[in-house]
């Protein structure tokens, strides 16, 4: 081939596949609709998992939040290049790349046997999961005609919800059936088989495609994207745990001179930009991205608050918080149907916007119910979950025919990438944020409590005999004990303020003394975890009322 016609080769625009039909496009569909419901899945799975990871491999509060918050950084940190990656080097081949590279990384986390490692395997879950997802958009678009892709839309957006929300039931069901003695790493190792089946059928019946407008991959703006998300979330994540020294506010300074860069970067790169900035002229990309950058901040820290407080501040199993989830989890879906099919055609915005008021009741319900309810149960929570179910399906389908409507098919591994990435961008800061707000409650909020039980603690400890100057001492150890166990978020923490209370006593005194303080504080973390979870929520609510002032910059109705 002569150098003229391999030039003309390169400019020619690639052609795409011949849409396929039939039995073979539908199983295609649900190979890699279910590729995307196990990366969905995986980003909140861990939550009702966390604390017997947290009792089996010593994880602290900051292991924790980096179990839920590393992998959503890294899946965020990706997702535009691995978008890009797709339109450049063919969208089926990523997939299978990003889908090889999820099960290791899940096997990785089912072994692991330290949190750090843990942690590591997250992260590189994530990673992985970024190449995946963005490609799943493009693949539809090549699968089928324009005038056939509603009902894969419809599809897609239930497989959204439901892997939003089902992470914390699947977890549970699979901690608590204990296969092989396995506990919590069978939410990692159940990966391995289907992501198999997902690479076989993928490989046989899924085309692939290409942009024929990317050539080479913005390498510049990649860098620029993970840099100034790991300086943004890093700090949020371990600051309160470090006490917010200087280089923690350096950080988020930086971060914003990142972000600064990579604008400046792709308005001056006139070839195959990872983020073309022509998706920004369309009015429903932007008032769709600006929404649900605020919609997940509210929506995915409430799973890990939920669990927080049903599990170590209620004492419910992993099973127990897992099931009450189920409430949450059935309205999302059927809510995103009935959305995606019947109300936003018919009144496009306004239907979103009846979905972040439903949230907002939704989040009212359950700080009424916390607050006037001692016995918290399923029933009491019932009303807050469904109505905020339903919120988050009325909500997600609008948000995503918004966003993606007037996109350029060109541009549709590019446009995936970037709703996928503020979407992940709004989980992270609102998890970071929700988090710290939720720990420092706690830890603030400890002596309160503490002190307004000082006299039913006095009064339990005379009845088994002790007092004068010995329950003094007793009682303030007590005191001190809780307080450090609610700065760690762990009531059953083994801390030396808590060896001290039985420390000097006798044998029979000191048994006495234990039965006091295991009923003592169970009341008063019951109360602690209370009054944080109310103020917690808080957080979400005003997340989604930012939300809906913002969708006022959308379209009326979609393609307006």
């Amino acid at each position: 081939m002569t150098q003229v016609t391999k030039a003309a080769a390169a400019k020619a625009p690639v052609t795409p596949p011949t849409p396929i039909g039939g039995r073979r496009r539908t199983v295609a569909l649900v190979a890699i609709l279910l590729g995307l419901l196990l990366d969905l899945l995986d980003i909140v799975i861990v939550n009702v998992a966390l604390p017997t990871i947290q009792e089996e491999i010593g994880a602290t509060a900051a292991h924790m939040q980096w179990m839920v918050g590393g992998y959503t950084l890294a899946f965020a940190t990706m997702l535009v290049t691995g978008g890009r990656l797709g339109d450049i080097y063919g969208r089926k081949k990523i997939f299978m790349i990003g889908m090889t590279g999820f099960a290791l990384a899940s096997l990785a986390a089912g072994l692991a046997f330290a949190p750090e490692q843990l942690i590591i395997a997250r992260f590189v879950q994530g990673g992985m999961g970024a190449l995946m997802v963005p490609q799943v958009l493009a693949i539809l678009q090549v699968m089928y005609p324009p005038n056939d892709r509603g009902k894969a839309f419809s599809a897609l957006s239930v497989i959204f919800a439901v892997g939003t929300v089902g992470g914390p039931i699947v977890g549970a069901l699979l901690t608590t059936s204990n296969i092989a003695g396995l506990t919590w790493r069978t939410i990692f190792l159940v990966n391995l088989p289907i992501a198999v089946a997902c690479l076989f059928i993928t490989a046989r019946l899924v085309p692939e495609s290409k942009a024929d407008n990317a050539k080479s991959l913005d390498i510049k703006a990649a860098i620029l994207v993970g840099l100034g998300m790991l300086l943004l979330v890093f700090p949020l994540i371990q600051g309160r745990e470090l006490g917010w020294p200087t280089w923690t506010f350096i950080s988020l300074g930086a971060a914003v001179l990142a972000f600064a860069g990579l604008i400046i970067s792709e308005k001056r790169r006139t070839e195959s930009p990872l983020i073309p900035l022509s998706l920004f002229s369309h009015r429903s990309f932007r008032g769709g991205l600006a929404v649900s950058l605020f919609f997940m901040a509210g929506v995915m820290p409430f799973f890990l608050i939920n669990t927080l407080y049903l599990q170590i501040g209620q004492g419910y199993s992993v099973l127990a918080a897992g099931l009450t989830g189920v409430v949450w989890g059935f309205a999302v879906p059927l809510f995103t149907f009935v959305s995606a099919r019947f109300i936003t055609p018919r009144i496009g915005r306004l239907g979103l916007q009846i979905g972040l008021v439903m949230l907002i009741a939704g989040m009212a319900l359950l700080i009424g119910a916390i607050r006037l309810n001692d016995d918290i149960n399923t029933l009491v929570l019932a009303p807050g979950l469904i109505i905020g179910g339903a919120g988050m399906g009325m909500t997600f389908a609008p948000l995503l025919t918004y966003t993606l409507n007037d996109v350029p098919s060109n541009d549709a591994g590019s446009a995936s990438g970037v709703f996928n990435t503020i979407q992940q961008v709004g989980s992270v800061i609102g998890i970071a944020l929700s988090g710290m707000v939720f720990f420092l409650v706690l830890n603030a909020q400890a002596t309160d409590v503490s002190g307004a039980r000082d006299a039913e603690l006095r009064a339990s400890l005379a009845q088994q005999g002790v007092s004068g100057t010995t329950a003094d001492t007793v009682a303030g150890a007590i005191h001190s004990c809780f307080a450090e166990r609610m700065n760690v978020a762990n009531p059953a923490a083994d801390l030396p303020q808590c060896a001290a209370v039985t420390a000097t006593l006798d044998e029979k005194t000191a048994a006495a003394v234990k039965t006091v303080q295991a009923q003592w504080q169970h009341g008063a973390t019951h109360d602690a975890f209370r009054f944080t979870t109310e103020r917690a929520l808080l957080f979400q609510i005003g997340m989604f009322a930012i939300a809906i002032l913002i969708s006022f910059t959308l379209p009326r109705k979609v393609g307006a």
